[in-house]
């Protein structure tokens, strides 16, 4: 992955994701400041940086939640930004929030269900089911448990699950390392490397530096709305914006 400058995405054949030059913010502040990043389809790219570099207002923008102010937001080369939510949804956007945020009060196959609300046809939404089961099988021997009663590593596999019901092009996924022991953390990076082999592009929004890159192939570093660095995991790794966008 080869950068001519910071923040200009790679020139790819495909790409799930595409945005160049995005800039977004609240009231008359803007928080991005032309940021430019690609995802490609079956691999894993990460998006680091401390709190308040940005990176939820960019979460916001790809999902529609946070219109741009200026520039594109492109989904396999079709325009998506200024679409409301559903509608990025619906073209195949999926997310997992940060916190997870599973639906305490419905049972785990409900809280899976909710993830296929666009899917028509229940053939497929039973394939999508059982991928998921195979997957995680421990959330088919709860499927009938309430969610809010899972462990927090179960709740952590249901909230992944759910994201794949909608069969996702493209799964944003924020800080899964949030709230979870050490242990979970590792079980949960472990299943979100297992997701490349499904062709989805992610985009993996985290903190912790170390387990991101380890699973990551490249990633980009945003510091105060903009790309400070870009490249592979190996480079990030030893990139000093690094360190300076996490320490100062």
């Amino acid at each position: 992955m080869t950068h001519a400058r910071h923040g200009a995405p790679p020139v790819t054949a495909a790409a799930a994701l595409e945005v160049r030059d995005l800039v977004a913010g609240y009231d008359q502040a803007d928080v991005l400041a032309g940021v430019s990043l690609t995802v490609a389809p079956g691999e894993i790219t990460c998006l680091l940086g401390a709190n308040g570099a940005g990176k939820t207002t960019l979460v916001r923008a790809i999902l529609g939640l946070t219109p741009p102010r200026a520039g594109e937001i492109r989904l396999d080369g079709m325009r998506i930004d200024g679409l409301p939510p559903h509608r990025i949804a619906a073209l195949g956007v999926g997310a997992i929030p940060e916190g997870r945020r599973v639906f305490p009060r419905l049972t785990v196959r409900e809280n899976l269900l909710t993830g296929a609300w666009r899917v028509r046809d229940r053939a497929a939404i039973q394939r999508a089911l059982d991928a998921v089961h195979e997957a995680f099988p421990r959330l088919r021997e709860r499927e009938g448990q309430l969610a809010g009663t899972l462990s927090g590593g179960e709740q952590a596999m249901l909230s992944i699950g759910r994201g794949l019901m909608g069969e996702p092009r493209l799964l944003v996924i924020d800080e899964p390392s949030l709230g979870l022991s050490p242990r979970f953390v590792k079980d949960n990076f472990a299943i979100i490397a297992g997701l490349r082999s499904r062709g989805i592009g992610i985009l993996l929004v985290e903190q912790n530096v170390h387990q991101t890159l380890a699973i990551a192939a490249c990633g980009y570093v945003l510091q105060g709305g903009r790309v400070v660095a870009a490249g592979s995991s190996e480079e990030l790794r030893h990139h000093p914006a690094l360190l300076s966008a996490y320490f100062g």
